[in-house]
C-alpha cells in the first residue's frame, strides 16, 4: 500500500491499482507508438474512423425509420464514392492537361528559384531539372498506388463495419464500467463526438467544395488556363489548412508564370485566389461553424507537419479532422476540458448541463426533505 498525505487527509492507494494504472499507461503508450510509426495501419484506420463519424447521423437517421443499419451504411458509402467519383470524372480533361502541364511548372519554379538564390540557369537546365524534380515527385505516388487504392477499400470496408457494428460494441464497453460516473462521463464524450465532430465534418466537406468551385468560376472568368484543375485542387487542399492555401497560391502562381511569363499581372489570380481565401477562413467558415471548433493555428501547423512526417500526405489531410475529434472529446470530458481549452479557444461543451444537473439534484433534496418532514410530523 502507498499513502498520498494531504493537509486534511491521506489517500491510501492500493498497490494492485498502481500495477493496473501502470499497465494501462504502457499498453496507451505503445498502441500511440503503432499509430505513429505504422503508416499501413494508421492512415486506413483512421480514415475510416472520420468517414464512419461524419456518416453516422445519416445511417442513424435512416435507421430511426425503420431501414437495416447495414443498408444504411452501404448506400451512405456509396453515396460518398459516386459523389467523388464524379467530381473527378467530371474535370479529368483539366485535371490531364495541367498533370501534362507538370514539366513546364517545375521548370517554372527552377527558375524562380534560382533567380531568388542568385543563380543563373537556362531554360533547357530549368526544364532538365524540372523534370527530374517532378520524376521525384510523381515515383513515389506511382511506385505506391496499388497500395493507396488498397488503402482506399480497406477504410471503406472499416467504415462500414464502424457503421454497422459500432453503435452496439460501444455501448457494450460502457456497460462494461462498473464507475456510473464515469460511464455517464464517457457516454457524453461518444455523443459529443458523433454530434459535433460529425457536424464539423460534414460542413467542412460541404465548404471545401463549394470553395472549390467558387475557386474554378472566379479562375475561369479571369482567363486561367485550367480553371477546374485548380479549383478541384483548392478544395483538396482547404482540408489542410494554412499550408494548403499557399501551396495552392504557388501552383496557381506557377502556372500563370509558366502560360505568360514572368509579369506582373500573372500574380492576378493568385492574389485573387489568397482574397479568396481570407473570405472563406476568415468569415464564412466561423460564422457558419462557430468559434468554438477553431484551433490555436500554433496546434494546427504542427499538426499537420507532425502528421506528414508520421503517415505522408494522408497523414497532413487526416490531422485536423483528428485534432478536431480529440478537442470535441477532451471538451465533453470534465477531467480533460483544460486540454481542450490547449488545442483551441473556447469550450464545446459548456457549464449549462452541469448546471442543470445540480439544480435536479437540489430538487431531490428538497423533495426529499420535505417528504422527510411530513413523514415525521405523521
Amino acid at each position: 500500500m502507498s499513502e498520498s498525505k494531504h493537509p486534511d487527509q491521506v489517500v491510501v492507494i492500493p498497490d494492485s491499482d498502481r500495477v493496473m494504472r501502470l499497465l494501462r499507461s504502457c499498453v496507451l503508450l505503445l498502441l500511440a507508438g503503432v499509430i505513429f510509426f505504422s503508416r499501413t495501419i494508421a492512415v486506413p484506420v483512421l480514415a475510416a474512423l472520420l468517414v464512419a463519424i461524419a456518416l453516422f447521423p445519416v445511417v442513424n437517421g435512416a435507421a430511426r425509420i425503420g431501414m437495416p443499419r447495414a443498408l444504411a451504411a452501404i448506400l451512405a458509402l456509396l453515396a460518398l464514392v459516386a459523389t467523388s467519383g464524379g467530381i473527378l470524372y467530371a474535370v479529368r480533361e483539366p485535371l490531364a492537361q495541367l498533370g501534362a502541364r507538370g514539366p513546364e511548372l517545375m521548370a517554372t519554379w527552377q527558375r524562380l528559384v534560382a533567380h531568388a538564390t542568385g543563380r543563373n540557369i537556362g531554360p533547357a537546365t530549368a526544364r532538365q531539372e524540372g523534370a527530374s524534380a517532378l520524376v521525384d515527385v510523381i515515383a513515389p505516388v506511382a511506385a505506391h498506388l496499388a497500395t493507396s487504392l488498397v488503402a482506399v477499400g480497406t477504410s471503406l470496408i472499416l467504415s462500414y463495419f464502424i457503421l454497422t457494428f459500432g453503435t452496439s460494441v460501444g455501448r457494450a464497453a460502457l456497460a462494461a464500467s462498473r464507475d456510473r460516473s464515469n460511464r455517464r462521463n464517457w457516454l457524453r464524450v461518444c455523443g459529443s463526438i458523433r454530434q459535433h465532430a460529425a457536424h464539423y465534418l460534414q460542413l467542412v466537406t460541404a465548404i471545401n467544395v463549394v470553395f472549390g468551385v467558387a475557386t474554378g468560376l472566379v479562375l475561369t472568368w479571369l482567363g486561367v488556363k485550367d480553371a477546374a484543375a485548380f479549383g478541384v485542387i483548392a478544395g483538396l487542399m482547404n482540408f489542410v489548412p494554412i499550408v494548403g492555401a499557399l501551396l495552392t497560391t504557388c501552383i496557381i502562381a506557377a502556372g500563370g508564370i509558366a502560360e505568360h511569363g514572368a509579369t506582373a499581372a500573372v500574380l492576378v489570380p493568385a492574389v485573387v485566389f489568397l482574397m479568396l481565401h481570407l473570405l472563406e477562413s476568415q468569415f464564412v467558415t466561423p460564422m457558419l461553424l462557430g468559434r468554438r471548433l477553431q484551433l490555436n493555428p500554433l496546434i494546427v501547423i504542427v499538426g499537420v507537419l507532425g502528421g506528414a512526417a508520421a503517415w505522408g500526405v494522408g497523414g497532413s489531410f487526416l490531422a485536423v479532422p483528428i485534432l478536431i475529434s480529440v478537442k470535441v472529446a477532451f471538451d465533453s470530458h470534465p477531467k480533460f476540458r483544460r486540454w481542450g481549452q490547449v488545442l483551441g479557444r473556447g469550450a464545446l461543451v459548456d457549464v449549462e448541463p452541469d448546471r442543470k444537473r445540480l439544480a435536479r439534484q437540489r430538487l431531490r433534496q428538497r423533495h426529499a426533505a420535505r417528504h422527510h418532514v411530513a413523514t415525521s410530523k405523521s
